[in-house]
């Protein structure tokens, strides 16, 4: 985790909500959920480029506040701190970053074949996510969590989805103008297409008539959210930093992990 974070965003997180669940530190595939022995199930968490985590650290100290039994890992996939182009432009680099983390869980089921995994990404972590969800066996993952995600639009979900047994849920806000809007226009999505992002429009799904049925159930396990003004109470404004906030992952993202059911939470 960039050290710049652990300085001055860390005590924040901490005076608030106190000690976080799992560790910062660079995940191995060795040693994926190395305490999840102790624990109901694996959260993992694939930020967006540049190396500041915030995403990850405030998901780190909101599932310590609200005691869910999970180890909770930050895969750190990127270059390093302000390394954000290389991060973004890099494809070789995404999908070897996407190979270790699919290994992480395989990895983690070999020993915990039972208790739930989850996937967690924000912005160009989640073209790290899906790309080592199209590497994973059936219903490996249980559910999957993109906020903001700078992926293009017309991403084929299917082998990704393939992999989610329950659901995989998509955060996007028409305000998010700046960075998934203009930026990803002029120097590309994390899979490398010129075009706005998923994470500003949302993912194109198929229509009622598409004859592949097997593509139709596989979208059925789509879930996307819409950036709504109500969200403005958990200090997320629509913009990109708006989903690192632990107001809004507590509000939002924590009830997707829980194991009492996605389907119960109400946006």
């Amino acid at each position: 985790m960039a050290s710049l974070t652990s300085r001055l965003v860390e005590p924040v997180y901490r005076w608030i909500s106190g000690r976080p669940s799992g560790r910062p530190g660079a995940l191995e595939p060795d040693d994926a959920g190395g305490n999840a022995d102790r624990a109901g199930g694996l959260v993992l968490i694939a930020d967006g480029v540049g190396g500041m985590d915030l995403c990850g650290t405030g998901l780190r100290y909101v599932i310590g506040a609200e005691r869910l039994p999970y180890a909770v890992e930050v895969f750190p996939w990127g270059h390093g701190l302000g390394r954000w182009y290389a991060d973004l432009t890099d494809a070789d680099h995404r999908d070897q970053q996407a190979r270790l983390l699919a290994e992480a869980v395989r990895r983690y089921r070999v020993d915990q074949p039972d208790p739930p995994v989850f996937l967690v990404a924000k912005s160009g972590g989640a073209g790290v996510v899906v790309k080592a969800l199209e590497l994973l066996d059936e219903a490996s993952v249980e559910s999957v969590v993109l906020l903001s995600p700078a992926v293009s639009p017309g991403y084929d979900l299917v082998p990704a989805l393939r992999a989610v047994r329950r659901q995989l849920v998509v955060f996007w806000s028409p305000w998010d103008l700046v960075i998934l809007g203009v930026g990803t226009r002029f120097l590309g999505t994390v899979d490398r297409i010129k075009t706005v992002s998923a994470g500003l429009v949302g993912f194109r799904v198929p229509g009622p008539d598409d004859p592949d049925r097997d593509r139709t159930r596989q979208y059925g396990k789509l879930r996307q959210v819409r950036w709504r003004p109500e969200m403005a109470a958990s200090l997320y404004f629509g913009g990109h930093l708006g989903t690192d906030c632990p107001l809004f992952l507590r509000k939002s993202v924590v009830p997707l992990l829980r194991g009492d059911g996605a389907e119960t939470v109400r946006f």
